[in-house]
């Protein structure tokens, strides 16, 4: 199960590792239509392909970011 739960975490994690959505497309393997989509999403839910979101997960993770999901959406740095 991801820790990906809403367009704005998603919107806060590229931030947070720097990434344009451009840069953040070309690593999680996508169109960077597809991250203004998510992005534009808000609270709601990004995608509902788990596949997707664990592709998301991995290029945020590699950039240094881990998305919480439990008790409350959030993204920290990795140590």
């Amino acid at each position: 199960m991801s820790n990906i739960v809403s367009g704005r975490q998603i919107r806060a994690a590229r931030m947070l590792a720097g990434l344009t959505q451009a840069d953040f497309a070309r690593a999680a393997g996508c169109h960077p239509r597809s991250v203004r989509y998510w992005e534009n999403k808000g609270s709601n839910p990004p995608t509902n392909v788990a596949s997707t979101l664990d592709r998301i997960e991995r290029a945020l993770n590699r950039h240094g970011v881990i998305p919480f999901s439990i008790p409350t959406p959030e993204v920290r740095c990795s140590d």
